[in-house]
């Protein structure tokens, strides 16, 4: 290799080396909705950069990275939270959720990126779309029959997310809840025969639960009209009217 190749070569590695110097990297967790004050970390500490020299190095957090969320107490080197965050907000329903934040530091200059997970809280209760539903159900609709239910939803994620659904106690429907993209779904199914004219109108409650703990729950009052059917015929009175008789 000539003069010209090694020389070309040691500086590509010189390069390398200070890019690498340059940038400093440290990755924090902190749960949403903390308190304005809420330590997430010493930066100081944890970029090796000596407490007394923060003020006189500029040490600051990039404006437009997140700024408004952090900052750094110059005294003590404490990475604090500035700003309530909230998780929904900031990530919608991502799995994972990061904040980064970028820091510089002068003489002799230098650049870091802090990473900060923010760690879901279930700070949401289920919802369904709306809180009544009416349905029309004709009485002769049979056991099996299924009817779909509108979903619930929930902001949280993981196991603060919407786990399962429960139906008040009654002697007529139980439900179905299928879990997993794209076939979610929750169905009320008929268990027995429906009679207009013994029971023409039914309230029931379904009810959703995240896995939180402890759990929160959204509720939809569901009022089921039966339908009335041609299932009765015309008979005679001892009298000689005609009047309608229950089939038995």
């Amino acid at each position: 290799m000539g003069i010209s190749g090694l020389f070309e070569s040691r500086w590509i590695l010189v390069c390398v080396c200070l890019w690498q110097t340059s940038l400093g990297q440290v990755v924090y967790s902190i749960s949403e909705e903390v308190t304005k004050g809420t330590v997430v970390g010493n930066i100081a500490k944890d970029l090796k950069i000596n407490i007394q020299e923060l003020e006189s190095r500029m040490f600051q957090i990039v404006p437009g990275s997140n700024k408004k969320y952090f900052d750094v107490n110059m005294k003590t080197g404490a990475l604090f939270v500035n700003e309530r965050i909230d998780r929904e907000e900031f990530c919608e329903q991502n799995q994972r959720c990061v904040m980064n934040v970028e820091a510089l530091a002068q003489n002799p200059h230098r650049f870091y990126r802090v990473e900060i997970n923010i760690v879901d809280v279930n700070d949401n209760f289920p919802r369904f779309p709306e809180s009544s539903l009416i349905m029309n159900i004709y009485e002769d609709a049979s056991p099996g029959d299924r009817f779909h239910l509108p979903l619930a939803e929930d902001a949280d994620v993981g196991s603060n997310s919407l786990k399962d659904y429960r139906l008040s106690s009654n002697e007529y429907f139980s439900i179905d809840f299928q879990t997993g993209e794209p076939t979610e779904s929750v169905e009320l199914i008929l268990q027995k025969s429906l009679d207009r004219e013994k029971q023409s109108v039914m309230n029931i409650l379904l009810t959703a639960f995240d896995g939180g703990k402890p759990q929160k729950t959204g509720t939809l009052l569901i009022t089921i009209n039966v339908v009335d059917v041609n299932d009765n015929k015309p008979v005679f009175s001892n009298r000689g009217r005609c009047v309608k008789k229950t089939q038995m």
